[in-house]
């Protein structure tokens, strides 16, 4: 493990695992290894639990502060080994969500060659933030037909790193690459089939089977020629 005091690579189906405390703050912990989603990119931190001989703790929030994941707790368990447990209907949700997000948003690109600029992501619904924009009616419907036939594909989803100047050369306007530090030379990808191809540090599902319906709630102008669609999963 090349961070010890980082994540595992790519641990998105991960549910529990074992660990050891490095460090105790005042509310916090840090250890050796975690399967916990720390908040950031749009997508919010995973929650659980954290247990020991004799005790447990639950996970409130998980920061990361100059590279280091903090799990904030509701008690600090010793210094020692613990195993973690996810909150896996949460975790799987934002999973649902963000895989879902990148669908959406590269159909959009595709489509109407607007890029995200923005983007939040909760257990129950999902906005983006498109620009430049001004959907129609049509065009929401339409965006919501391809997004679920694109889902009904059953297109795989892949996780992996690559140059920076790899990524560059792909991915033209579609993201903000320059938004990333030029000091990092190599990108965690995420691949939706021929979809979508988007640096990303979030929790991804193995296959776009697993998102269901996506209905598109409302559009709303945020100015700028800047649209946000708000979204929200429906079962199979």
């Amino acid at each position: 493990m090349e961070d010890r005091r980082g994540q595992e690579p790519d641990p998105c189906y991960l549910r529990e695992f074992d660990a050891t405390v490095l460090e105790r703050g005042p509310d916090f912990v840090v250890l050796d290894r975690t399967a916990f989603y720390a908040e950031g990119g749009g997508q919010p931190y995973d929650t659980g639990s954290l247990s020991w001989s004799g005790g447990e703790a639950k996970v409130l929030r998980v920061t990361k502060e100059k590279g280091v994941i903090r799990h904030h707790v509701d008690r600090l368990p010793p210094e020692g080994a613990v195993r973690g447990i996810i909150d896996w209907d949460r975790r799987y949700a934002h999973m649902r969500y963000h895989t879902s997000q990148h669908l959406l948003s590269g159909l959009v690109w595709k489509i109407y060659a607007a890029r995200t600029v923005g983007n939040q992501l909760y257990t129950d619904r999902a906005r983006v933030d498109f620009q430049p924009a001004s959907f129609t009616p049509e065009d929401l419907a339409r965006i919501e037909a391809e997004s679920n036939r694109a889902i009904e594909a059953a297109h795989e989803v892949r996780i992996f790193q690559e140059d920076r100047v790899v990524v560059d050369s792909k991915i033209g306007d579609r993201s903000l690459l320059d938004l990333i530090p030029a000091s990092i030379r190599r990108l965690r990808v995420i691949q939706v089939g021929t979809e979508d191809y988007c640096p990303c540090g979030g929790t991804h599902l193995r296959n776009t089977s697993e998102i269901g319906r996506v209905h598109v709630v409302e559009k709303r102008s945020k100015g700028k020629e800047t649209d946000r669609i708000t979204y929200e999963l429906l079962p199979k």
